[in-house]
């Protein structure tokens, strides 16, 4: 993602906010701010749509996120 950001044009920057907040009882969410991590997220999704893949499902953790993928053969 941070190579996808930079690309994007967005210089690293250590002090920028989350990007995924999770509750105390497991539901997570996007801020909803305008922030470059979001926009290199959401390209990487349209990419790997564009590419015939599905999303059918994203699993948060605390740090990062788990897609799970699928596409005919």
């Amino acid at each position: 993602m941070l190579k996808v950001r930079q690309e994007m044009g967005h210089p690293a920057d250590p002090a920028a906010p989350s990007v995924v907040y999770c509750d105390t009882e497991g539901e997570c969410f996007f801020d909803e701010a305008p922030n470059p991590y979001v926009e290199a997220i959401v390209h990487i999704l349209n990419e790997k749509g564009k590419e015939g893949w599905e999303l059918v499902q994203v699993a948060f953790r605390e740090a990062d996120f788990i897609c799970i993928w699928r596409r005919a053969v």
